[in-house]
This record gives structure tokens, C-alpha cells and sequence, in this order.
């Protein structure tokens, strides 16, 4: 009987140990899947914020493109008054004020160009072009501005139909390329630019290439502005390779989902 006693009792102590450690082990996994829900939450706020901060960096991005738009336009826009317009009024004044240095035919042609000029500032003007012309159309106008001043040879080519659907995606991209334009304007001092726009494996490709003096891209990074082209494209889920030497010209490449 005492050994049965024992036995039980053993038994007993057994079961309990058992509850014990199930219990234990229910507490454990309680807190482990507690402490799993706090850290997913967590992680999940933490990606909402990054993702209302990216938001809102690629908003202030898209309004300050907007803004150097404008600024760009209205810069040109001064020079040609100043350049076309303002030299073919005067061209007027001088031919009405003295009737006998030309004939009536050749105040009307420069009346007529001169209304030619303007509608094409007019035209200018509009920010809205951007939505209304293809990226390809759009680039082309803006290569059309340098070639006019006659420093430089252009090159344009493009292969397929590289049109992203977001129209401030396509602004970004158009800011990109004044901001890599304006840079072979301002530091290359190149004969020749070399622009194409294709398609490739469903991302569009847009490279720009000059026969400048080149720089070192360690240490002239930040002062060409290159960063503010990375950090553009970046927003925009884009990347951008930048190759250049000294007194081999340099060589842009964009390369953009085309969704």
C-alpha cells in the first residue's frame, strides 16, 4: 500500500510539473507572439512615415521642377525679347522713322516676324506644354532652343515610344535633363551634345553625352549639381549613371520604369 501511496503521489507531482511547464510554455509563446505584434506594428508605422515622408519629399520636388520651369522659360523668354524681338522693332522704328532707307514690303515682312516671334514666346510661356506634348516632342523643343544659338551641334535620336503615363513623372524627367543640359551650357564647353531617347525592356532610356572637358566625378560631384540629379531620380524609382574624365567629355544615363 505504501508503494501504491507513493507511486500515486509520484504520479501526481508529475502531472502537476507537466501543467507547469505547459503553462510555462503557453506564457512564453503569449508574450513571444505579444512581443511579435508590438514589433510589426511598429515596423508598420515606421514604413507608413517613410513612405508620408517620401511622399512628401517627391511632392516638394515636383513643385520646385515646377518652379525652375518657369524660371528657365522666363530666362529664355528675357533673351529672346531682348535678342529677336527687341532688335526687330527697332529694325521697324528706324525703317518708319526714315521711309526712304526701304521699301513698304520689308516693314511688313519684319511686322510679320516679329508676330511670328511673339506667338512662339506666347507658346513658350505655357507650363501646361508639358503635359501636352510627348516627352520626345517636348526634349526636341528644348534642343531646338540650343541649336538656335549656334554654339553647339546637336544630336537627336530616338527608337520606340518612351512616354511615362504620370505627367510629374514626365516633369521630373524633363527637369533632369534641363538641369544635365544646363550643365553642358555652363561648365562643358562642348562642340557637340548627344541626346537619345529609347525603350528597353520595358524601362525608358534617356542619355545625354557631350565632347566638353569632362571632370573628375569624385571631386566635381557637388559642384556640378549631380547630386540633386540623383536624388530626382531616385523619387521618381529611376537611376542614373554618370561617366566622365577630364578632357573626355562626360556621359549621362537615365533609366526609368516605364509604367
Amino acid at each position: 500500500m505504501t508503494g501504491t501511496a507513493q507511486s500515486m503521489e509520484t504520479s501526481g507531482n508529475e502531472i502537476v510539473i507537466a501543467i507547469l511547464f505547459g503553462s510555462l510554455m503557453l506564457a512564453l509563446i503569449g508574450v513571444f507572439m505579444f512581443v511579435m505584434v508590438i514589433f510589426y506594428q511598429r515596423r508598420k508605422i515606421r514604413h507608413i512615415r517613410e513612405q508620408q515622408q517620401l511622399m512628401a519629399q517627391y511632392e516638394r520636388s515636383v513643385l520646385k521642377a515646377k518652379v525652375e520651369i518657369r524660371e528657365e522659360t522666363l530666362k529664355y523668354v528675357g533673351q529672346e525679347l531682348h535678342d529677336n524681338v527687341g532688335q526687330v522693332l527697332s529694325l521697324i522704328k528706324l525703317y518708319l522713322s526714315r521711309p526712304q532707307l526701304q521699301q513698304k514690303t520689308d516693314v511688313t515682312l519684319l511686322i510679320d516676324q516679329a508676330i511670328r516671334d511673339i506667338r512662339s514666346l506666347a507658346h513658350t510661356l505655357n507650363i501646361n506644354r508639358v503635359d501636352r506634348y510627348t516627352l520626345r516632342d517636348f526634349i526636341a523643343q528644348e534642343l531646338a532652343k540650343v541649336q538656335k544659338a549656334g554654339t553647339m551641334k546637336i544630336s537627336f535620336a530616338h527608337e520606340g515610344f518612351c512616354e511615362p503615363a504620370d505627367s510629374q513623372r514626365r516633369l521630373m524627367i524633363i527637369r533632369i535633363f534641363q538641369e544635365c543640359i544646363n550643365n553642358i551650357l555652363k561648365h562643358a564647353e562642348a562642340n557637340q551634345i548627344f541626346v537619345k531617347l529609347a525603350t528597353e525592356n520595358g524601362s525608358c532610356i534617356l542619355s545625354i553625352a557631350d565632347d566638353g572637358l569632362g571632370f573628375d566625378p569624385e571631386h566635381g560631384y557637388r559642384g556640378t549639381g549631380l547630386v540633386n540629379l540623383h536624388d530626382r531620380a531616385k523619387l521618381i524609382g529611376g537611376d542614373i549613371r554618370i561617366a566622365s574624365s577630364p578632357g573626355l567629355g562626360t556621359s549621362i544615363t537615365l533609366r526609368i520604369p516605364q509604367e
